[in-house]
């Protein structure tokens, strides 16, 4: 569980550094590179953070209402900020006795 919260928090930053600090670069200065550099970072941790929501429901760590909030919540900017305050609260109810 704690890779997903990772992969959550790494797919919700470089979400946030692809709208907050690439496109303004991009639009602004016109600098083209930001997007695509961002944008490549970003595709490739949200296909790790997917990854981690299929292995995790395979698994049985969450069920298939888990799975699908969280690649929801995926697509929203600090959707992945919620999606892993959820797992933390999620990670503490499957530990209490």
């Amino acid at each position: 569980m704690t890779g997903l919260r990772r992969a959550a928090l790494a797919e919700a930053a470089t979400l946030l550094a692809l709208f907050c600090v690439a496109m303004p670069l991009k639009y602004i200065a016109g600098a083209s590179w930001a997007v695509s550099v961002a944008g490549s970072i970003h595709g490739l941790l949200f296909m790790v953070f997917v990854w981690f929501v299929v292995r995790s429901w395979a698994e049985g760590l969450i069920n298939w209402l888990g799975a699908f909030r969280l690649f929801f919540g995926a697509l929203v900017p600090l959707g992945g900020v919620i999606n892993e305050r959820w797992l933390r609260r999620q990670s503490a109810e499957a530990a209490a006795p």
